[in-house]
């Protein structure tokens, strides 16, 4: 509790809770944030909830990862939910190139959700062509995705992107650091 405490006057308002057996036995994980909600965190990762894998590491990367993005997507979320008022309700693409609700967007669940969603047209468009096989090449003005596609979308569980490895279910896109901005 006093290492909580002094986090949170120290001015950190998110954390990652990550425990060694945390994704078989998690009590403990649900102890220590309950702890962080009280002392006033407003963004608590939970490495069983974020990713209830093995392998210690990866589940740390992955909680830590939406710890740190979480509360910038709430913030985006929210305001373009207040911009929509009770009109439409939003979806939002994954990085596994399904669409989830607003309450359910998770900052790990954001990470390549825009190739993501560049792979689901692309597919589709080729699909309403009569084609079933393809690569898609995305440039932008720093780094370019490639993808494929041959009937099914291709998955993975595990990525490493920006060098920080990730452990959620995204499509499989491999990103070179070279854009049309690049020089």
């Amino acid at each position: 509790r006093t290492a909580f405490a002094k986090a949170h006057a120290d001015g950190f308002r998110s954390i990652a809770i990550v425990l060694m057996h945390g994704y078989r036995h998690s009590a403990h994980e649900a102890v220590l944030a309950a702890m962080a909600r009280e002392a006033g965190f407003t963004q608590v990762s939970v490495s069983h909830e974020v990713g209830p894998l093995i392998k210690l590491t990866g589940r740390g990367d992955t909680s830590v990862a939406d710890a740190y993005l979480s509360p910038v997507l709430r913030r985006y979320i929210d305001r373009l939910e207040g911009a929509l008022g009770k009109g439409p309700r939003a979806l939002f693409m994954q990085s596994s190139g399904g669409l989830t609700a607003s309450n359910a967007f998770q900052g790990k669940d954001a990470i390549l959700s825009g190739p993501a969603g560049g792979i689901v047209g692309m597919a589709g468009t080729a699909g309403e062509a009569g084609i079933d096989r393809i690569i898609g090449f995305d440039m932008g003005g720093t780094s370019t995705d490639v993808s494929h596609y041959a009937g099914h979308y291709e998955r993975d569980n595990e990525a490493r992107v920006a060098g920080v490895r990730i452990r959620a279910p995204m499509m499989r896109i491999h990103t070179v650091a070279a854009g049309g901005g690049s020089v």
